[in-house]
């Protein structure tokens, strides 16, 4: 007896198929719990920072930092979850630039966060050379559709460390000096290892292999388990567990944003301009803020916006 099957039924299979015998892992990602618009966005980072308008990105945040700021660096560590690499920020504003969103360097105003919509354990790409591990946040423009072991961001956006620090909770003092990833960045191997998304089916890099990790560290990675709360002052860590708001995101704007003047996003090394944060912070203030223009009648908001008063 011949037994037919349905060309869904056949391409379910074949895409199945695929997955096994592809040359790179990957994971399937829990629930999101609860969901919040881009305004919670606004509001929440508003005080911890600047909304710009940004030409080819739209509303982008530039966090008040003091001091040498670098995403998925400064102020916080990676955990190893089931979910793939996470990064444990210690700001209170940490749950949303780092899980959501792109990371770009302007040499004008330096890093700049532009939101997003699908959460993931950190959405950068990770490398490997000789006895260091390296990873970069995302820019805009990476097609998260497919696996991106392709991309290759500039040397600056590199963080790069060796094997046996990579879990240390102090990640940041081991950081190797910008001179190595200008010498080597072209020879990082990107890691083959993804995850999907819980909503559209994204893909994102979960890092190295965790026995691959014990080995370098010599010590023993605690897989921690990832449980949703439902709002941003949840958020910690007990035992082995991370507290993660990770909400679904759906859309406003910012109430007070400012418009560059002049933007110089950095997609290649060569377009790199040393220049200092307080610099970076001048340019900023400089700029004229401006508040959306709400058309009430048709119930949105249009762009462009308007300038604010200054109180006398």
């Amino acid at each position: 007896m011949r037994t037919f099957f349905s060309y869904p039924i056949l391409a379910f299979l074949a895409l199945l198929l695929l997955e096994v015998s592809l040359p790179y892992k990957v994971w399937s990602q829990s629930e999101a719990k609860g969901s919040i618009d881009m305004q919670t966005f606004y509001d929440d980072l508003s005080p911890y920072g600047t909304w710009l308008q940004y030409p080819g990105y739209g509303q982008v945040w530039h966090p008040d930092m003091v001091g040498d700021f670098r995403p998925y660096l400064t102020n916080g560590h990676w955990d190893y979850t089931p979910e793939g690499w996470f990064w444990s920020s210690n700001y209170d504003w940490g749950w949303a630039p780092f899980h959501y969103g792109r990371w770009i360097y302007d040499n004008y105003y330096g890093w700049l966060w532009v939101p997003g919509f699908e959460w993931s354990p950190a959405w950068v790409t990770w490398g490997d050379y000789g006895d260091y591990y390296a990873w970069a946040p995302l820019m805009p423009g990476v097609n998260i559709g497919y696996p991106y072991d392709t991309y290759r961001p500039a040397a600056l956006y590199w963080n790069v460390v060796g094997r046996n620090h990579i879990y240390d909770r102090d990640v940041h003092n081991f950081v190797e000096s910008r001179p190595w990833e200008d010498n080597h960045y072209r020879q990082i191997h990107i890691l083959g290892n993804y995850g999907r998304s819980s909503g559209q089916g994204h893909y994102y890099a979960t890092g190295p292999d965790r026995k691959e990790v014990e080995q370098h560290a010599q010590k023993q990675v605690t897989p921690m388990a990832v449980h949703p709360v439902d709002r941003p002052n949840a958020v910690k860590q007990t035992k082995n567990t991370l507290h993660v708001y990770r909400p679904q995101v759906i859309r406003p704007q910012p109430k007070v944003y400012r418009v560059p003047e002049n933007i110089a996003p950095v997609h290649d090394q060569t377009e790199h301009r040393p220049i200092s944060g307080q610099e970076q912070r001048q340019n900023l203030d400089r700029l004229p803020q401006r508040k959306p223009m709400v058309i009430k009648d048709q119930g949105r908001t249009a762009s462009g916006g308007r300038p604010v008063k200054k109180k006398n």
